[in-house]
């Protein structure tokens, strides 16, 4: 997870607090979404805090989208509860109901193969395993695992920006409305918005593209919640006379809009 961590800090992964009892990775936009919790957090929260972050190591590893659905959750669901026994010995759970006995058969699994220990580290877990668990795992109910067959990809796209680690030439932040100094995180504002998308740029130049695309994803996620609610109502159609909505649509390539609004959607 140590990759993950350096991404984070060089800014490639961003992180925002959620609003739901859930994390969440989102691999579109690279944004890992926190609980909705009081810090400190306790091993049960941290646990699941890294069953995202498996998400967004495969996001990183696997830029071309081979792994599959089932067994990128997977992989989440066997590291979260490695992550469980390593500081509780004694976890485990137990029943008849279906998830009672996926998560038993977790444990089972992680013991089975030692990676509750040290030695465990690297080991590679018996390939009828794996499709055991990913079968319980397609049938769980109320989550939608099953909706996808057994080859479904789609969990990775690669990151939008591969900063290197830790750099000292990041991108400058610029000032984006009249707000006090003492916000840390400023509203974008619509001048400073329409004064980005009216940038221009050559048509070969993709770093200058993939520059604006970066600054605008950050500006989206760390506006305030009333802020990303209206940009969301303004820009997911072009409307005639909002000139910020025309230049969000005529400036902008498909992705990069389907991206920000993915952002604001996150936001809702």
């Amino acid at each position: 997870m140590t990759t993950v961590r350096d991404h984070i800090r060089a800014g490639n992964i961003l992180v925002k607090g959620g609003t739901e009892d859930l994390a969440f990775y989102d691999q579109t936009a690279d944004i890992l979404l926190t609980q909705k919790k009081s810090p400190p957090a306790n091993d049960g929260d941290r646990a699941l805090l890294l069953h995202e972050c498996v998400h967004a190591m495969i996001d990183v590893y696997d830029p071309d989208g081979t792994v599959t659905r089932h067994m990128g959750e997977l992989a989440a669901y066997l590291t979260q509860t490695t992550y469980s026994v390593r500081k509780n010995p004694s976890a485990n759970r137990t029943g008849t109901a279906a998830w009672d006995k996926f998560w038993g058969d977790l444990y089972a699994t992680v013991r089975a193969n030692r990676l509750d220990t040290s030695a465990g580290n690297g080991v590679k877990i018996p390939s009828a395993t794996l499709e055991n668990l990913r079968r319980q795992l397609a049938a769980l109910p109320s989550v939608n695992y099953g909706s996808f067959s057994k080859e479904a990809t789609g969990v990775s796209d690669g990151l939008i920006r591969m900063n290197i680690f830790l750099s000292t030439t990041d991108e400058p932040v610029s000032m984006r409305s009249s707000s006090v100094a003492y916000e840390s995180n400023p509203d974008p504002s619509d001048g400073y918005l329409i004064r980005t998308l009216m940038e221009a740029y050559a048509s070969t130049d993709v770093r200058g593209y993939g520059k604006r695309l970066r600054q605008l994803r950050r500006d989206f996620l760390f506006c305030s919640l009333p802020r990303a609610h209206e940009l969301r109502r303004r820009l997911s159609l072009r409307k005639r006379g909002d000139r910020l909505s025309e230049l969000f649509h005529d400036r902008l390539s498909r992705g990069g809009r389907a991206i920000l609004l993915r952002i604001l959607a996150l936001r809702s």
